[in-house]
């Protein structure tokens, strides 16, 4: 009997898992929906202005005077951003872009910022604690992803960092979030991030974008590249956001639709041995009803 009740106990216990399991299964559907459309959407934009930085290489090499964000200096210390998540449930995707993180050596220091409640625990965890912290809601306003990116780029223009690289998930599909390690800053380095991601996007069937159209600057260049250097690191920040809340939401619910299914699986285990118990419950009171009959 007391088997019998622990598996009725179990039974219970699995089912309502599998129903928490299954709600937040379709939370994270509508959620990685809005998420995917968002980030999509704002692909093009994106590899526009990196087309746009790419071709500024040519004037580091000109003469003429450019923005500090688009010049290289010797790398003494480096900044390293880790954009993860601010909830947990979403499979291995927090560990798999921990694992993007470089580790301080002899020739540079490393300075962390997280981006994402559980990029501070991991960062904390492993005793690197950061030196900022950023919480980024679920529909990523833009004025959260300006925060900090003026924050990376104030360390940089300080000396407080020489370079910036960010660690974070790129949605590539439903089941598929590729994780990354790309440099930000200086802005030299955007055509081979333009290239990396192209490829990526690219193994997935999704046309790569071409624009035939001529570039002319106006009113002038100088003017122009103060702004676009600026512009292009506020941007670039929302759009890796808008890619990790789509990675983020897509992980989750492939997480919870596994959860789910292994939960329903488990109790229709547990079903059939409580099937089976009862069954042997009611044989052996039926046993011992005849056997007292028969003594009689």
């Amino acid at each position: 009997m007391a088997n019998f009740r622990e598996i009725r106990r179990r039974l219970r216990a699995v089912q309502g898992t599998a129903k928490i399991t299954r709600a937040m299964q379709l939370v994270a559907a509508s959620k990685m929906r809005r998420a995917q459309v968002a980030a999509t959407e704002g692909r093009r934009h994106s590899f526009r202005l990196e087309e746009l930085a790419g071709c500024l290489n040519a004037l580091l090499d000109s003469g003429r005077e450019v923005p500090p964000l688009l010049l290289r200096r010797p790398v003494r210390t480096r900044g390293v951003v880790l954009i993860a998540t601010e909830r947990g449930l979403c499979g291995a995707l927090n560990q798999n872009t921990f694992r993007l993180l470089p580790r301080e050596d002899s020739s540079a220091k490393i300075r962390y910022v997280a981006v994402g409640k559980k990029g501070t625990q991991l960062l904390t965890a492993k005793n690197l604690p950061p030196v900022a912290e950023f919480s980024v809601a679920s529909e990523v306003p833009f004025f959260q992803a300006r925060a900090v990116a003026d924050f990376l780029r104030d360390a940089y223009l300080a000396g407080e960092v020489d370079s910036v690289e960010v660690a974070h998930p790129l949605y590539v599909n439903t089941l598929r979030q590729e994780t990354i390690l790309r440099q930000l800053l200086p802005l030299d380095g955007a055509a081979k991030n333009l290239l990396r991601r192209s490829e990526l996007l690219h193994s997935e069937g999704e046309p790569l974008p071409a624009d035939p159209r001529e570039l002319f600057l106006e009113p002038s260049l100088s003017e122009i590249l103060e702004m676009l250097a600026e512009s292009f690191l506020r941007l670039e920040i929302y759009h890796l956001l808008l890619e990790s809340k789509a990675a983020e939401q897509s992980a989750r619910m492939v997480a919870m639709k596994m959860a789910t299914d292994n939960a329903e699986d488990l109790a229709k285990e547990l079903e059939l041995a409580h099937n089976k118990a009862r069954q042997a419950a009611i044989t052996d009171e039926i046993l011992e009803i005849s056997s007292a009959k028969f003594s009689n």
